[in-house]
């Protein structure tokens, strides 16, 4: 049995009200304690400038995206990818979602990832993990102007993301790369920004 249940009922409330106001203090005491850290704003500037190139892809993004399935085969989806810039502009929180345009099971999800870029501030990158169907990897991440390229070893080669980004499209295509052999194209997406 807890000790605190061995205290008379007059203890036990103080008790807690003391635990409460203690954890209540620390939230509160956050936003003072930065203020006291002069090194915060400029940590936080350090890695808001780092997270520029890949910032305006924070938005709501619809459209078309083509996977292939098989040889031959491919899978049409209407796909969504909600970006949100948060925890003070150093990070970017992406969610994708694809819905089958097939007319039996029309709106379907086929397809759903959720991934996220953010500055790491001690090595001085930006860094990104990526998740899907339980499974979670650390990609290779390079930023250009404009272009955001990703992508990770799986078992006989490489899988490799290029997104080309201005202010409302979205243009992505992920190609599977094995030594020796040519790129196979893997998806595409065509996406305009909503909001």
């Amino acid at each position: 049995m807890p000790l605190h249940r061995h205290l008379p009922d007059r203890v036990r409330s103080r008790t807690s009200t003391l635990a409460l106001a203690t954890v209540a203090a620390l939230f509160a005491a956050s936003p003072v304690v930065r203020a006291q850290d002069p090194g915060a704003a400029q940590r936080v500037a350090r890695l808001r400038a780092l997270m520029t190139p890949v910032a305006p892809l924070a938005g709501q993004w619809a459209g078309d995206a083509r996977i292939v399935t098989g040889p031959g085969a491919a899978l049409l989806v209407r796909q969504h990818e909600d970006v949100v810039l948060g925890a003070s502009g150093t990070v970017l929180l992406i969610r994708g979602t694809g819905r089958t345009t097939e007319p039996s099971a029309r709106d379907s999800v086929v397809f759903e990832a959720a991934g996220i870029i953010w500055a790491d501030a001690q090595a001085g990158k930006l860094r990104m993990r990526a998740y899907r169907e339980g499974n979670e990897i650390e990609a290779d991440l390079a930023v250009r102007a404009d272009t955001l390229e990703w992508g990770f070893a799986v078992p006989g080669g490489r899988v490799r993301y290029v997104i080309a980004f201005g202010n409302d499209t979205w243009h992505e295509v992920g190609h599977f790369l094995r030594d020796g052999a040519p790129p196979y194209q893997v998806i595409e997406m065509r996406l305009q920004r909503k909001r």
